[in-house]
């Protein structure tokens, strides 16, 4: 037991805990919170007396002025449950002396009770447990600041997994009662607790990841390529902010003392990495890491293997059983392939593309960990039926023309061969359209009809895709292979479809895409007076009816303002009121052959005019 100190009293209280021995950062100094503090009185052994009120707290005997003896203990009970699961070293209690009776003598001691929530009764105190420190000097006097060591008490209590640890202040059984001995202690100071605590660092075995793969222990161990020597981990450390201390070990698998260790001063809580170098093909490697805050240190975590392999297969070769090269292939047949890894055992299948092989990347994980895929489990990979055998696909190109095929052989690491390209010649197949009814108008019906592609057979339906539509739709064809498909058009700003050809055989055609699109100005027609007529129609003094329709988007209009052979000055503009369907029909009968015109706008209810006119010309024949 160490006897307490003295210390001259100053402006504030310094935590200051010497632990032999022990001198890093990763300690925290802190102040438990107080639960309850008091004082209790031989003379009236069932009253307690909480703290405060501005009262100095009475320690030892002290006589009245009504000559009432008075003997008082004092009590503090601080909480330890935000420790729970940290290493706890040190403890000092401080208290300040406001008075004394007699300065040349002290004897106080500290105890460990059995904890108490409320200020305990001289009748009902808590058992004393273990006296902890105690002072018997009389330095200072009477205004010391006092600490007392209880290093071990603390330790006792969270041993024993208590939550709470209370303390009890006294003078010494052989001075007690001697008023000599009796003096108060600050209010405002009470008693305090000072302690240093730490929080171990830990690895979450949950989250070990080597080479962008979770940690694995089961044979036979994942074989990896050029990111086999990442490792990654998640710490943690409940003491926010600790700079911690990586160590990644790395060993042979069958050499488990010819470890190399990666350490990292610097690291914080989180993913933690380094990069195993020097590895050799075809070992296989063991590795585990721990991670320390300069004062406590985790286990090592669980072990976790892997295979290295960094060497790239050899190229494959590359047939075609069905398009020779130089000549163009059947129309309406799946190119076929056959990849052939020509006994190279390193071989363990094939990647392919009609646009160019990409560089495998890898992603991003919910801790930011790296996580790659199994090469086989990429698009547009498959296996070899042996290690360096062959694998036959058919591919559906989605196009015509020449085209060039991408092929590289892949190992079991997902390392890649040098590429092998080969072009085929795909002859158009992709369906014709017409429109059966004219030229598309906003709002009305568009009828489609759909032949298949020249010396296409056995076409049995079309997948039709209208953009805007979120959705594919089918049409079964006839038995030439014809189908018809309609749709009102209701989008102003043109209208566009997707159409493939599907045949008893599997083959998709290329896509066919079909637009349309629509004047932004209102729609104008004639009976007798047409646009685009190869010839004049109509004559002097022959009446013709035009029709104007609503412009693309409008779904109401009051009036179009019109003018025929006008240069659309305010004397000339004319209106005609809109039906309830938003048209207008009107009579007009010319007076001179040859060039004629005529100028719309429509008119919104509100008086809006559109933003675009149609100029609609016309050729009048001769008398």
């Amino acid at each position: 037991m160490r006897k307490a100190a003295t210390l001259a009293l100053v402006a504030g209280l310094g935590v200051v805990l010497g632990i032999p021995g022990v001198a890093s950062a990763a300690w925290h100094p802190d102040s438990p919170t107080r639960v309850i503090s008091g004082y209790t009185d031989a003379a009236k052994p069932g009253q307690a007396f909480p703290s405060g009120d501005s009262v100095d707290l009475p320690l030892g005997t002290r006589v009245d002025e009504a000559g009432v003896t008075h003997t008082s203990r004092v009590y503090a009970t601080f909480d330890l449950a935000e420790y729970e699961g940290a290493k706890v070293t040190g403890g000092t209690v401080y208290v300040e002396e406001r008075s004394a009776a007699d300065c040349t003598k002290r004897s106080i001691e500290l105890w460990r009770t059995k904890p108490v929530t409320t200020v305990p009764t001289w009748k009902k105190a808590p058992e004393e447990l273990t006296k902890l420190d105690e002072i018997q000097t009389p330095e200072y006097c009477p205004r010391a600041t006092i600490s007392f060591d209880v290093s071990a008490g603390i330790a006792e209590a969270i041993a024993a997994k208590q939550r709470r640890i209370t303390f009890v202040l006294r003078v010494s059984a052989e001075h007690e009662t001697d008023p000599a001995y009796g003096r108060t202690l600050n209010w405002y100071r009470n008693v305090q607790l000072s302690l240093s605590y730490n929080h171990a660092p830990q690895v979450d075995n949950a989250h070990l990841y080597g080479g962008g793969f979770p940690c694995t222990q089961l044979k036979p161990y994942p074989v990896l390529g050029g990111l086999a020597g990442r490792m990654q981990a998640v710490v943690s450390d409940a003491d926010e902010g600790e700079q911690l201390k990586t160590e990644f070990a790395v060993w042979p698998v069958g050499s488990p003392d010819d470890r190399t260790v990666y350490t990292n001063e610097y690291a914080r809580a989180g993913l933690a990495q380094a990069t195993a170098g020097s590895l050799v093909d075809n070992q296989a490697y063991g590795w585990q890491m721990r991670v320390g805050d300069g004062t406590e240190t985790s286990a090592w975590s669980k072990k976790c293997f892997f295979k290295y392999d960094g060497t790239r297969p050899s190229a494959p070769t590359v047939t075609s059983t069905t398009h020779n090269a130089g000549s163009w292939g059947p129309v309406g047949v799946n190119p076929t392939f056959v990849f052939d890894g020509h006994k190279d055992k390193d071989i363990a299948g094939f990647e392919y593309s009609w646009t160019g092989l990409p560089v495998p990347t890898c992603d991003s994980g919910d801790v930011g960990q790296l996580v790659c895929q199994d090469p086989f489990a990429r698009a547009n990979t498959v296996k070899a039926d042996v290690p360096g055998g062959k694998a036959t696909v058919t591919l559906n190109p989605g196009q015509t023309g020449p085209l060039q095929l991408y092929v590289r052989a892949l190992d079991k690491a997902g390392n890649g061969s040098a590429q092998t390209q080969i072009m085929i010649l795909v002859a158009r197949n992709e369906p014709s359209v017409t429109e059966e009814n004219g030229p598309p108008k906003w709002n009305q019906e568009v009828v489609l009809k759909i032949t298949p592609a020249a010396g296409m057979t056995g076409v049995e339906e079309y997948e039709i895709e209208r953009r805007g539509n979120g959705y594919t739709e089918t049409r079964s064809a006839d038995a030439n292979g014809v189908a018809y498909y309609s749709f009102q058009a209701t989008n102003p700003y043109g209208e566009n479809v997707t159409i493939r050809s599907r045949s008893s055989n599997g083959f998709l055609s290329a896509p066919t895409n079909y637009q349309a699109t629509f004047p932004p100005g209102p729609g104008v027609e004639s009976d007798v007076y047409p646009q685009y007529s190869p010839e004049p129609t109509g004559g002097v003094g022959v009446e013709g009816t035009f029709t104007f329709t609503p412009p693309p988007g409008w779904h109401e209009v009051a009036k179009y303002r019109y003018i025929f052979d006008g240069d659309w000055d305010v004397t000339d503009r004319l209106e005609i009121d809109a039906d309830a369907d938003g048209k207008a029909t009107l009579q007009w009968t010319p007076s001179t052959p040859g060039s004629h015109s005529v100028d719309v706008y429509a008119v919104k209810p509100d008086g809006t005019q559109s933003e675009y006119n149609t100029y609609y010309s016309f050729q009048v024949a001769g008398s």
